[in-house]
């Protein structure tokens, strides 16, 4: 991270070149981090009231509307000023008279049951005398309404109003965009839906949406399926208790809902448990399962998927009928139109020929470009007779690790030709700032303190590990790849023709009119030279010559005498780019290793201040289900929690986690 950033809460955003289309209207789920100067401080300030008062109420009826003399479902939601979840008691009534009880199951949510009727006023009236309005009851429409729920089927009720004549009803099932169920029939008044929970293969959210006689969408209902249908993941350390710099083992076993091994990709990570954020209560499954499939900031996300929250389900449901919560407005959408995808795994650019007389000499014909990667490794590819290019995806991973740089194989001066790059990111920036942002968020008065560790680090020889050090001192340039500093070198080659006599040891070629080799005791024999340093402190020299030149004993004067300290020309990145005729845009970033210590490296006697003791993104188990790893612990003594989630390939998505304590001894 750069030091100058503040602290604070940042976010970080990534894309696919599927994540965004011309045309999309879908919000985006970037991953919150936070910024602190000091790990110790958790930057979370908690409200001083212990009891957040009720600011907003909503409802929210099942499948989106009440319906006249229709009994329904409503659902509803309470949060004080800050969005924070906030419990809700009080009663609904129905022209003055009391007919429900509010009283919130989960984070300011509950429901109750409700036979709306069109003529009347109902009201919401809070325990504190607050009154709130209630959703309009619609005088017809359809109904729909989950009546049971169970881990073989799912039991619908369908419903019009009484003396509605009969019509043909369409009702679908999906899972991320897939249809996986339909069912068909006459609706009369009441008509009773049921779907075996076997139609849909996998976790997570499963929209129905209810369909007239007409194929429009009338009502809409998400329900959590298969929430046993994930990776159970049993992790293990080998101790509880560590010493310092002691080696440990975490052994893993990954099985399915039935307890059968599974073969699974999972990333690990071992860190102190102060990096823990509890604003952000989000993993692997809450992400896919859940956060990214539905509207709005969900509050403590991981909570509906941790076993031990035995009413984790009816508050899921909960969930999904209030942030789910869908009313079908109908309009007439094209949906024969091809989304525009604009980002790509590529680079795309144009080659252009500056001069103008060149140009219909080399016009719609092919040129070939040099490709470079940050090592110098170099490949080609071939301009369109319009000048376009893309460097493909595979030539990218090739050329991975920094900057990818692109040469024409026309002349510099002759051509100029000029190479341009299509930019991405601005398009992508631009239509996000238009789109809504949810993130994962925590109300941290629920979040028990942890005691929390500022000890110095402290080696086994006794030494401190301080904070930080100022070094100041000269340093020479470094580039960023072996590229630039390739080109820097070739020039320094090429312009800098300054020199040391070894003889008379004057700083020649350096400045004009002082580069003689001579003395105030006579003309220089000039046996030798070498490559003045950087940074060091030479004379220079300057003569006046008597006479012919020509001939041998010619007398001098000196002129002037000085003493300068040498530097080395310095050529900017964009004017070594411009010498050699090359452009260059950022490529894939370079493969990452995790330092991991070695046992020779734990004798040592400096400070090991290893915050994260391991980091595993490429662990695979066997056809066991079972794997291990092996971890040094630093010489830090606190509590340190491991995390592990992965997936199987087919849709699987599982997450545990393991905690130890490490102690000086």
């Amino acid at each position: 991270m750069d030091k100058s950033l503040r602290p604070g809460d940042y976010r970080i955003h990534a894309y696919t070149k599927c994540s965004f289309t011309a045309d999309t209207l879908k919000p985006y789920h970037p991953r919150v981090i936070r910024i602190v100067k000091n790990i110790t401080d958790k930057g979370h300030a908690k409200d001083s009231e212990t009891k957040r008062k009720v600011s907003h109420l909503s409802f929210f009826p099942e499948g989106g509307s009440l319906i006249d003399g229709v009994a329904a479902k409503v659902a509803f939601k309470g949060t004080d000023k800050k969005e924070m979840p906030a419990d809700v008691k009080g009663e609904l009534r129905e022209d003055g008279r009391r007919i429900a009880r509010l009283e919130s199951l989960h984070d300011g949510m509950g429901m109750f049951m409700l036979l709306p009727h069109k003529g009347s006023r109902y009201t919401a009236v809070l325990d504190d005398g607050t009154e709130y309005g209630f959703p309009n009851v619609e005088s017809s429409g359809l109904s729909l309404h989950l009546r049971k729920q169970t881990d073989e089927y799912m039991e619908f009720l369908l419903s019009q109003q009484k003396g509605v004549a009969p019509q043909q009803i369409r009702l679908e099932g999906k899972m991320r965009g897939v249809k996986y169920c339909m069912a068909e029939g006459t609706l009369n008044e009441i008509l009773k839906v049921r779907i075996p929970v076997s139609e849909f293969p996998l976790q997570g959210i499963a929209e129905f949406t209810l369909y007239d006689e007409k194929g429009l969408p009338v009502a809409e209902r998400l329900v959590y399926l298969n929430p046993k249908r994930k990776l159970n993941i049993e992790i293990i350390t080998d101790k509880e208790r560590y010493a310092t710099r002691e080696k440990g083992k975490v052994s893993v076993r990954v099985s399915d809902e039935h307890g059968k091994p599974v073969m699974a990709h999972l990333g690990l990570s071992i860190f102190d448990a102060s990096y823990i954020n509890e604003a952000v209560p989000e993993n692997m499954l809450s992400y896919c399962m859940l956060s990214s499939e539905i509207k709005g900031n969900i509050h403590n996300p991981a909570y509906y998927f941790n076993d031990g929250n035995k009413d984790r389900l009816r508050s899921l449901d909960l969930l999904l009928l209030t942030q789910g919560w869908r009313r079908y407005v109908w309009e007439n959408v094209d949906d024969t139109k091809e989304p525009v995808i604009f980002l790509s795994d590529e680079i795309l650019g144009r080659q252009t020929i500056g001069k103008k007389r060149k140009r219909n000499e080399v016009g719609k014909v092919q040129q070939l470009l040099q490709v470079s990667g940050p090592d110098a490794n170099t490949q080609f590819v071939m301009t369109d007779s319009m000048g376009n290019f893309a460097v493909p995806a595979e030539q990218m991973l090739t050329l991975r690790g920094g900057y990818v740089y692109l040469k024409p194989m026309l002349g510099k001066d002759e051509y100029k030709p000029e190479v341009s790059f299509k930019a991405d990111f601005p398009i992508a920036d631009s239509l996000r700032s238009h789109l809504r942002c949810y993130t994962a968020f925590q109300d941290m008065n629920l979040v028990k303190s942890v005691e929390e560790f500022d000890n110095s680090v402290i080696s086994r020889d006794s030494s401190i590990l301080l904070s930080e050090v100022t070094v100041t001192g000269t340093k020479g340039r470094v580039f960023r790849d072996k590229m630039m500093g390739r080109l820097d070198s070739l020039a320094q080659l090429n312009t800098n023709s300054a020199y040391v006599c070894t003889s008379c040891n004057y700083l020649i070629n350096y400045r004009m009119d002082y580069n003689a080799h001579h003395n105030e005791f006579g003309r220089c024999p000039a046996k030798g030279r070498k490559k003045p340093v950087n940074g060091e402190t030479y004379s220079i020299a300057k003569f006046k010559y008597h006479g012919d030149t020509s001939t041998s004993g010619t007398s001098f004067s000196v002129v002037d005498v000085q003493s300068i300290v040498y530097q080395v020309p310095f050529y900017s990145e964009e004017e070594l780019l411009r010498m050699n005729n090359l452009f260059r845009t950022k490529g894939y970033y370079g493969k990452r290793e995790f330092y991991k210590p070695e046992e020779a490296d734990m004798l040592l006697p400096m400070p090991d201040a290893r915050n994260v003791l391991m980091w595993k993104p490429d662990i695979i188990t066997d056809e066991k289900g079972c794997a291990e790893v092996e971890f040094f612990c630093s010489d830090i003594n606190t509590n340190f929690i491991g995390i592990i989630e992965g997936t199987d390939g087919t849709g699987n998505i599982g997450t545990s986690m393991c905690e130890f304590n490490v102690w000086k001894w």
